[in-house]
């Protein structure tokens, strides 16, 4: 599965820090596992945080010999089906079958370790969707015409309004193909160029963009600060559940992203019971284009 949303880096930093006011280092479960609709089950990573003074490295830290599965519910949370992983290696458990997640569905990860610890977390799915619209062969960066994607109504089952991330997947990704913002993050920063293969943008809400009042198409422009090589670009639109909601919004607080004074930042929502992390699910379609130099 590619890395539709990079989040396993903040994963490995959360892993190494405090997360919660307390007197003594508290070690906590850290579980890591998408769902995407109409692709099948991936692979689940487990392991354990590090004290604050100490480098985190996930495979010092894997959690070997659990038992893990994945549950299809019914609407009143009762079992469905029910998908068996087996370890691969330390910390790392695949499915034994080739499942097929289901949109609109609620999954359940059940975890249980050795010492009789359990890990859970439910997610919802979100409803498939489509784009509509041939993009152009080409777009100028950061020029008048905006990369536009028309998409489908895509439900939650809430009913609340489409959360949508999107992810750029760079297919020519050598340095002198760098956007300006990017070029200077690795030459400032000393930044690892394969950290911006894939980048992604913040949320943005269906709120901010046209919606067709005939039959509910959203028209969705893509930000030019998620492009961060010129040349060909896989543009994947991903529509979020709850899960992915709150750990990336709550992300952008602990980073920096609010206008919150430190002591109202609120800690991390991992909606994960027994443990940290981020079980969430989402909805994805993929278009291509080339991005040319201005």
């Amino acid at each position: 599965m590619k890395k539709i949303i990079p989040i396993l880096t903040f994963l490995v930093i959360l892993s190494g820090c405090e997360l919660y006011e307390q007197d003594e280092y508290q070690e906590y479960y850290v579980v890591e596992s998408y769902l995407v609709a109409n692709d099948t089950l991936q692979q689940v990573r487990l392991s354990t945080t590090n004290p604050i003074d100490e480098t985190y490295r996930f495979e010092d830290n894997t959690v070997s010999g659990a038992t893990v599965e994945i549950q299809r519910l019914h609407s009143d949370s009762s079992v469905a089906e029910q998908y068996q992983y087996q370890e691969q290696r330390p910390g790392i458990y695949t499915p034994v079958d080739n499942i097929t997640i289901q949109d609109e569905q609620l999954y359940r990860l059940q975890v249980t370790t050795q010492n009789g610890d359990e890990i859970s977390s439910t997610t919802y799915v979100p409803g498939d969707f489509e784009t509509v619209n041939e993009l152009e062969s080409s777009y100028v960066y950061q020029g008048e015409q905006q990369v536009e994607l028309t998409t489908t109504p895509s439900s939650y089952i809430t009913d609340r309004q489409t959360y949508f991330v999107f992810t750029i997947n760079a297919l020519d990704t050598s340095l002198n193909n760098l956007t300006p913002f990017y070029a200077d993050q690795v030459d400032d920063d000393e930044t690892d160029i394969e950290e911006y293969y894939v980048n992604s943008s913040g949320i943005v809400n269906e709120g901010n963009f046209d919606q067709n009042p005939d039959n509910g198409n959203i028209t969705l422009r893509l930000p030019w600060l998620a492009v961060a090589f010129y040349g060909s670009n896989n543009i994947i639109v991903n529509t979020i559940d709850d899960n992915l909601y709150d750990f990336l919004r709550s992300h952008d607080t602990q980073s920096g992203g609010t206008t919150l004074s430190p002591g109202e930042i609120q800690n991390i929502r991992y909606n994960v019971n027994g443990g940290i992390g981020i079980f969430g699910s989402m909805a994805s379609d993929t278009s291509s284009t080339f991005i040319t130099r201005p």
